[in-house]
């Protein structure tokens, strides 16, 4: 078994053949029948974005929404 996937490196391949060929060549030493996973895996791929691209459309502040010193917010100091 890999140590693990790079979901970046499948989000840059083109289409979903090249992503399933991807995971096949990664996971042929696995013992386990892997068809059911990777197609589930590959489907789940539809729709996200690589962690590059949400970084620079500013994910990386997800405590903007949270106003320490704004009255009846529950991160306010309480006094």
């Amino acid at each position: 078994m890999p140590e693990e996937v790079n979901i970046d490196e499948l989000l840059d391949l083109q289409s979903d053949e090249e992503r399933t060929k991807k995971l096949k060549d990664i996971l042929h030493t696995c013992g386990n029948n892997t068809e059911v996973f990777i197609t589930e895996l590959v489907n789940k791929l539809h729709g996200l974005q690589k962690q590059e691209d949400l970084h620079n459309n500013g994910i990386e502040h997800p405590q903007l929404h949270i106003f320490p010193d704004r009255q009846g917010s529950p991160d306010a100091e309480r006094h």
